[in-house]
């Protein structure tokens, strides 16, 4: 009965086994993401670009500065998004605006997110996430989605940064979030690739090369990002220390995205009245005006 039972054991674990992926995927498919060469806006107004960087799930605070901002009238031009920063920046980009992000923010739970395994180079794999994205943006690729954007993930033998801009936007962004050890690396035509904030945590430069007057950079990092000081402003929420897994504060977290972006307001409606006028010869806009874009 003994050696029956260690039989069938043996043989439920050879089943499981087979039925489960246990290495990645290699996506050689014809909308797997890829770079293109950047293709700066020009405008006769202020570019704006926005960068949302890496630090897990502080990351819903992303989500508080661009309800902020919408309130205030600063409409981003450019995105740019790193890991948990580009899960927000994508639906961004893809039109979704403040209150259904801040909705969709409440709503979202880790298992929605993040799927665990027991088998293969990290305890979750990242597919779930990337199937997320996509849903929530109707499978469109990252050059069909409203506004410019950019993801940036790192090639993992090299740590060398890679902006995707065209392609299979979840794929994209599960890439840029694929935290080394924690989740599985993803494969995209033969190259490894894995989070983002290895090669640029809050990568502003990214912004300015796709045509962005004026840099924003969210940097929810905990201990501060040197990439960041390359933006023209640069927004540090106070955001509460969890785990990268953990959402048990995302309110916390949003409203420490709120409170940050409150308090650059003004600096940003400075600068895009200075900017209007370097570009258009036009007065500046007074302090808490905005102006049709």
């Amino acid at each position: 009965m003994q050696l029956l039972t260690k039989t069938l054991l043996c043989t439920l674990s050879a089943l499981l086994l087979a039925g489960c992926a246990t290495t990645p995927f290699n996506h050689t498919a014809d909308d797997a993401p890829y770079t293109a060469p950047l293709q700066p806006v020009s405008r006769t107004q202020p570019v704006v670009g926005l960068v949302l960087g890496a630090g897990g799930s502080r990351g819903f605070a992303h989500v508080g500065v661009l309800k902020v901002f919408e309130q205030a009238g600063i409409e981003v031009d450019v995105i740019v998004g790193v890991s948990s920063g580009a899960v927000v920046a994508a639906l961004h980009a893809g039109g979704m605006r403040a209150a259904e992000l801040e909705s969709n923010a409440l709503a979202v739970e880790d298992n929605d997110l993040l799927d665990f395994t027991l088998f293969g180079p990290g305890v979750i794999e990242g597919g779930r996430l990337q199937a997320y994205i996509n849903d929530m943006l109707h499978n469109r690729p990252i050059e069909a989605l409203q506004k410019p954007f950019a993801v940036i993930a790192a090639e993992r033998k090299t740590n060398r940064m890679t902006i995707f801009n065209r392609g299979n936007t979840g794929l994209a962004v599960r890439a840029s979030a694929s935290v080394p050890q924690l989740f599985w690396p993803v494969v995209i035509r033969g190259t490894e690739y894995v989070d983002g904030g290895v090669a640029s945590r809050v990568p502003a430069s990214v912004a300015r090369a796709m045509g962005a007057d004026i840099v924003i950079a969210v940097d929810v990092s905990w201990r501060g990002s040197l990439e960041a000081q390359q933006a023209d402003v640069v927004i540090r929420p106070q955001t509460i220390r969890t785990r990268i897994t953990d959402f048990s504060q995302k309110i916390a977290n949003l409203s420490a995205g709120e409170e940050a972006a409150r308090a650059v307001v003004p600096q940003v409606r400075e600068l895009l009245a200075r900017v209007a006028e370097q570009k258009t010869g036009r007065q500046p806009l007074q302090v808490g005006e905005t102006r049709l874009r």
